[in-house]
């Protein structure tokens, strides 16, 4: 079928079969109202491809759903092999990955030093108004990233690998802030009169400003990671802006590694696998992410965007779940379930009779999923909650196997612990258990855990859900994702650390 380029509400696809490969989200036109803008550079890039697109359709206005990314598909095809060896592979013609721009003369060096430390043979003067494709950049501390060039285009023509001063750069990114309502950008998630002045920056209404992405925070916060400007004397690029004062737009994934770590070419101990199999990664290091499977032997296969590591130049890479975090929600990651039955107004009437694949017996949807929990206590969630159970039509969400009423029994023991940790009160269950084509329905991510049956969207009564995410982030940490809209909480227990914002 080769591929094809898909418009929609919110961006431009280039489409492989009914899946997506690569995307340029649109955004607000800061002219007009009623237009949108795209950057027109990578859609160009499309058609330098061999296979490039030879027809497109619009689908704008019709409330049909974004499509879904292709599974661990990589922004780009892999490199075709150079004729000779069979082993080696080149770059591609074109780039749909991280770029950096230089917004000030600066040096880019072989060392994280002052440049005036170093000899003319370690540094090259690089002039404002510059921009370079990226693979990865690793924040080293001291104001300094390490990039790694997508091609070596300075000094010996040989080296990718540059530290630089990353207040003289900028990250070009998909999302943009707009400021609502003029506010203060904090250290801290608290009001400004609670901080000092050297904790806090004044920023007025009508300000734009690229991030790298967005996530919840405390007291109807959200914490912003600018991509290209640094604020305050400290030069701080992290801050927390009050959510009512600004909008977002646009989406992107990022992947840091939390620790020194090996991308692998299959899910096995590094040990066991070749020079040319692996990679080391070092920590802190970021990488777009065009798409990610489920875990597998504790390890996650991502396809990284724009990125071409190892010898192979490989760009779909297996990772293991403790060294990472991912960030960021994919394109249409909106989901508005609210199908939960809640808890059952007559515990005493068992409810309806319910089955599950690979389980003897009958369960019913008013039982408890733990009949006694880790605490000694009756169970406070059912399975009519899992489920989505309607007494009134005798339907709900029926697992399509076993490990995915294992998911829900996984999930369950985790709701416990929540709700012991908010004093036991009752907690609304807005989404748990969905079945793909409810998935797609709601608006789900294409790899929801939902589907998997460990995921439970919630409200804590009286806790904003930004709050209960700060106070769970901590606590929850890379034993799965955590995210929060401004109506509802998500807990899953996919074994690494995700963490995102709804953007509503």
């Amino acid at each position: 079928m080769g591929t094809w380029i898909k418009e929609t509400d919110q961006a431009i696809y280039l489409m492989e079969d009914n899946a997506y490969i690569a995307s340029v989200i649109k955004r607000p036109s800061q002219t007009n109202p009623q237009e949108q803008v795209v950057d027109i550079k990578t859609v160009k890039s499309w058609f330098g491809r061999d296979d490039k697109p030879r027809r497109m359709t619009v689908a704008v206005g019709t409330g049909a759903p974004e499509p879904e990314p292709a599974s661990s598909t990589p922004a780009l095809p892999e490199r075709p092999e150079r004729p000779g060896d069979g082993t080696e592979t080149v770059a591609p013609p074109n780039h749909s990955g991280a770029q950096l721009k230089v917004i000030s003369d600066t040096y880019f060096k072989l060392s994280p030093k002052s440049s005036s430390e170093l000899t003319d043979a370690q540094k090259v003067l690089v002039k404002k108004g510059s921009s370079f494709n990226i693979q990865s950049y690793t924040d080293v501390g001291n104001s300094h990233w390490l990039v790694e060039l997508l091609e070596p285009t300075l000094g010996d023509q040989k080296t990718t690998g540059w530290y630089l001063y990353f207040p003289d750069t900028e990250l070009v990114v998909d999302i943009t802030l707009t400021v609502i309502s003029d506010t203060y950008f904090k250290l801290e998630p608290k009001q400004s009169s609670e901080l000092p002045a050297t904790a806090k920056v004044f920023v007025s209404n009508a300000t734009q400003l690229k991030l790298i992405h967005p996530l919840p925070a405390a007291n109807q916060h959200t914490q912003v990671e600018l991509a290209e400007a640094t604020l305050g004397s400290g030069q701080e690029t992290t801050w927390y802006v009050y959510t009512p004062d600004i909008q977002i737009s646009g989406q992107q994934q990022t992947l840091e590694t939390i620790g020194d770590t090996v991308f692998k070419a299959s899910p096995a101990m590094s040990s066991e696998l070749s020079a040319e199999e692996k990679v080391l990664v070092k920590k802190k290091t970021v990488f777009l992410v065009n798409s990610y499977d489920q875990p597998e032997k504790n390890h996650v296969k991502v396809a990284l965007q724009g990125a071409y590591l190892g010898p192979k130049k490989r760009n779909t890479w297996y990772c293991f779940v403790p060294d990472i975090k991912i960030s960021g929600t994919e394109i249409g990651n909106r989901p508005n379930d609210s199908g939960s039955p809640g808890q059952p107004a007559n515990p005493a009437d068992r409810g309806m009779a319910l089955t599950f694949p690979g389980f003897s017996g009958t369960y019913y949807a008013n039982d408890p999923i733990y009949p006694q929990t880790q605490y000694g206590e009756r169970g406070h969630f059912t399975w009519g909650e899992s489920v989505h159970a309607d007494p009134s039509t005798g339907y709900y969400r029926k697992p399509e196997n076993s490990g995915i009423v294992y998911g829900i029994l996984n999930v369950a023991k985790v709701m416990e612990d929540v709700r012991r940790r908010y004093g036991g009160v009752p907690i609304q269950v807005n989404s748990w258990y969905r079945d793909p084509a409810t998935n797609a329905a709601v608006g789900g991510a294409s790899q929801s855990r939902h589907m998997s049956g460990d995921a439970v969207d919630f409200v804590v009564p009286g806790k904003h859900p930004y709050d209960v995410y700060a106070d769970l982030d901590a606590w929850w940490g890379n034993k799965g994702g955590l995210a929060s809209s401004t109506v509802f909480t998500h807990i899953d227990t996919r074994g690494y650390n995700a963490r995102w914002d709804y953007g509503y």
